[in-house]
């Protein structure tokens, strides 16, 4: 379909380029020019916000790391399929899966189909572009089990420079482990008025949900409770404001975290709290233990294997999840405590729970064998392959919270 005159007669459109000449101080001699991809997805980005689209954080990331890049400077009119064929292929290319791709596309097209349904353009080039196959890599994704978490918890940074970070990321894990399996970016999302900070007691809080924009009310569990007072006490126990609050930049102490993964520090804390590394205060770095090899275990959650992906931060909501599934709560209880919008997200969770790799005797034959070989229980999924007493992991639960006598008595007593 066509237009039918120039693009300066779509009133928007020449009001927006108008504008933009006046403040330049250009000659008003032609506004039938366009709007790059960048004006285009700022403006239609701000109107999907308004409209209460909950994605749209999301899409302004994937704009900035990977459609801006390519196309940003681009009149929308001047873009192809080819254009957008190459933004989809360069996303493949580097490794991203198809999925990633795929919501690659649809941000993109969230952008052209508006510039289209307002004759802005005269067709949508993403509609004519498939996503590109790529090779999908269907390993499950290690997750951390429940004595890792607690050893990880007991492990401090040495150095006072980064021991804030790590201890961020700790609170930031037993969040998403046991409330609600918060994703990253409702941690980021987080706020203290969302919370009851009144005399500390922290007994519930809204849990963000920014992916679906339903926020929902939680209990705290009580083993989260300490945790979250340390948090804000060391904050200065604000009344409002962000958990965790974005740490470089011009709104740093304020603003929210954006564009920021957590995996890779995940796995170098990993490595250190499990003694693969240690710090030389000589050299003020952390070196290998010589003759510490990886353990089979260590190197599922460090590095992944052929049938492991490594864990990433994701895995505390995995890890929430497929506990829900192992007590035994049905799918709908389970889905709604988790916050997800429909069944079928809940059941992708599901595969690695206990349950699914157990056949139940009813559905075995009965088969009289007389005799047969003892064999080994099989091992809990994410147990270390190193010996560490029980004692030894409960002292390490307390998440450094080493000024109980400040804490309100029924807080103290949890401790």
């Amino acid at each position: 379909m066509g237009y039918g005159g120039p693009l300066a007669d779509f009133k928007p459109v020449a009001v927006r380029k108008l504008a933009r000449l006046v403040a330049e101080g250009a000659p008003l001699v032609d506004v039938s020019g366009a709007e790059t991809y960048a004006e285009a997805a700022e403006r239609i980005r701000a109107s999907r916000r308004s409209e209460g689209v909950a994605d749209v954080g999301n899409e302004e990331g994937r704009d900035r790391l990977h459609i801006l890049p390519h196309i940003g400077a681009m009149l929308v009119t001047a873009v192809r399929p080819a254009h957008v064929r190459s933004v989809l292929e360069a996303a493949r290319d580097a490794g991203k899966s198809q999925q990633t791709v795929r919501h690659i596309r649809r941000t993109m097209n969230a952008v052209f189909a508006a510039m289209w349904r307002d004759e802005a353009i005269p067709d949508n080039p993403v509609a004519r572009v498939q996503v590109p196959k790529s090779k999908q890599d269907r390993r499950e994704r290690a997750v951390l089990s429940d004595e890792e978490l607690i050893r990880y918890l007991g492990w401090q940074h040495p150095d006072q420079r980064h021991a804030l970070g790590v201890l961020e990321r700790q609170t930031m894990g037993t969040i998403a482990r046991v409330f609600g399996g918060l994703r990253a970016g409702d941690l980021h999302a987080l706020r203290w008025e969302a919370l009851e900070t009144e005399d500390g007691r922290f007994s519930f809080g809204w849990a963000p949900r920014k992916k679906t924009a339903r926020p929902q009310l939680l209990e705290v569990p009580e083993m989260l409770r300490p945790i979250l007072f340390d948090w804000w006490e060391r904050a200065g126990k604000p009344k409002e404001g962000l958990l965790f609050p974005s740490l470089r930049g011009k709104q740093a102490g304020t603003g929210e975290k954006s564009g920021v993964s957590h995996a890779a520090a995940l796995r170098k804390d990993l490595r250190r709290a499990f003694g693969l590394e240690r710090w030389s205060r000589t050299a003020q770095r952390w070196e290998p233990v010589p003759d510490r090899a990886l353990t089979p275990r260590e190197r599922e959650l460090l590095e992944g294997t052929d049938t492991v992906k490594p864990v990433d931060f994701h895995s505390w909501r995995r890890a929430y999840n497929q506990a829900l599934a192992d007590a035994g709560l049905s799918a709908q209880q389970a889905s709604a405590l988790a916050g997800h919008a429909d069944l079928g997200a809940h059941a992708r969770y599901l595969n690695n729970t206990a349950k699914m790799r157990c056949v139940p005797l009813a559905a075995l034959p009965k088969l009289a064998v007389h005799r047969t070989v003892l064999a080994r229980p099989m091992p809990k999924l994410g147990a270390l392959d190193q010996e560490t007493s029980a004692p030894e992991w409960i002292r390490t639960t307390d998440l450094r919270l080493r000024r109980p006598a400040l804490y309100p008595a029924e807080l103290r007593a949890l401790t």
